[in-house]
């Protein structure tokens, strides 16, 4: 039993895009979100300290679990295993931002989890490794791409973090600076970071983009616009209020 779902690779049917192996996990990540920003503002301060060390604890072990669980079938590889992908990148420092309350961090991962991390929930790269449920790469998929979204959400209800339109502008530069630095590592490493050495094995939105490396330039857009399209609630409030 445990070879097989902590092994390094899966014997069964592959996952498939809106399988009930992708809703079912996609409709619970809904709900713990929901949970999140219902229950939250209801508790004392105690009870948001506990939450949000839990939140941490959640961070961490997600990623402590995938590195031991990459390194125990050995498959760490500097190549793929390091965390600078932006949703790996996020788990780490999600965790950081709640110790911290640090609003810049806030900014990060509520962009970054919104737009990057639901984007990742719809088109998962679970396709491309073929690992489907019960194995742990199934579930570590889901768990860690949720860490951003939970640690945003609470940042919001709790200590009433908002983004605004200059958060908006620094993120995107930000990650632009990112991106520089992670082109760097992919080209000392010959890895695939963020997918901008080349595009990912399974579907993604980068397929309609062009070949590589053009489909950098309206990369450059989709993020910005995706960046926009999640503000665009808060924008939306502003401008009722003000009429």
């Amino acid at each position: 039993m445990f070879p097989t779902i902590f092994g390094p690779s899966f014997v069964g049917p592959r996952f498939e895009l809106w399988s009930p192996e992708h809703l079912l996990p996609l409709l619970a990540i809904a709900l713990g979100c929901v949970a999140l920003v219902w229950v939250t503002p209801r508790l004392d301060a105690r009870g948001c300290t506990m939450l949000k060390r839990g939140l941490i604890v959640y961070s961490l072990a997600n990623w402590f679990a995938w590195d031991l669980w990459q390194l125990s079938n050995g498959l760490w590889n500097i190549q793929y295993s390091l965390p600078l992908h932006l949703c790996t990148l996020a788990v780490p420092l999600s965790a950081l931002m709640l110790a911290t309350g640090n609003v810049r961090l806030f900014e990060l991962i509520y962009f970054w989890g919104f737009a990057g991390s639901v984007q990742a929930l719809l088109t998962p790269d679970l396709q491309s490794n073929g690992f489907n449920f019960p194995h742990f790469v199934y579930w570590i998929f889901w768990t860690s791409h949720a860490v951003p979204l939970f640690a945003a959400l609470f940042a919001i209800r709790a200590w009433h973090y908002r983004p605004t339109w200059g958060a908006l502008g620094r993120v995107f530069l930000l990650t632009n600076a990112i991106l520089l630095v992670v082109g760097l590592v992919n080209w000392l490493t010959g890895g695939n970071y963020m997918f901008i050495a080349r595009k990912p094995a399974f579907p993604s939105l980068l397929d309609l983009m062009g070949p590589w490396p053009w489909y950098l330039i309206p990369l450059q857009f989709v993020g910005l616009l995706a960046f926009v399209l999640v503000y665009l609630p808060y924008a939306l409030r502003d401008w009722l209020r003000k009429s």
